[in-house]
């Protein structure tokens, strides 16, 4: 059942731009505002101690803004703070290591080498950058028409993102064959 919550999130978090985007084209981001809660609430109950957890709290937020000050303009607005919450946890882990990349690498890889660790760090530092950039242009299509908003944050985002995860991951693979001490 948990599997099944879960994955129910992560959809609606995935197809949330495209869910918007009908929804306020036919006059309903109430009900957007209100699932927009009601699954960040699910969320934050569901889940343990988690380094994300205050991107749900963000959830919770924008949905409540949107219904209390009837805006659409803050589910809109999911996506930007989405960013700059992400680059906030991401720097956040620059300072408290292990960065970021390392503990996804790690994930697959537990004993990370010492210049494994290193490049983690880079690129956890490439994530931040992303981010940053990311949310800037999410911003900027927040007062462009919706088609445009639909289009970059519910494709060429997530389609960016893939990139730079799977470039990242071919790159640190190449990088360990190269630094691999030979007996």
């Amino acid at each position: 059942m948990r599997h099944l919550i879960r994955g129910g999130l992560i959809t609606f978090f995935v197809l949330y731009p495209f869910i918007v985007g009908w929804s306020l084209s036919h006059g309903q981001f109430i009900w957007v505002s209100i699932l927009l809660i009601v699954l960040g609430v699910s969320r934050l109950l569901s889940a343990k101690r988690d380094l994300m957890l205050p991107l749900t709290g963000l959830a919770i937020i924008c949905g409540g803004l949107s219904l209390i000050l009837k805006d659409h303009a803050w589910l809109k607005l999911y996506p930007v703070g989405m960013s700059l919450g992400a680059l906030i946890i991401f720097a956040l882990t620059l300072y408290r290591p292990p960065s970021m990349i390392e503990r996804f690498a790690r994930l697959v890889e537990p004993d990370l080498p010492a210049s494994g660790v290193v490049w983690t760090r880079k690129v956890t530092v490439v994530w931040c950058f992303f981010f940053a950039i990311n949310a800037i242009i999410a911003l900027a299509t927040v007062f462009a028409p919706m088609k445009y908003w639909i289009i970059y944050n519910g494709f060429v985002s997530y389609l960016l993102m893939g990139i730079l995860f799977l470039g990242e991951y071919i790159l640190r693979k190449k990088h360990q064959r190269l630094n691999q001490t030979t007996p």
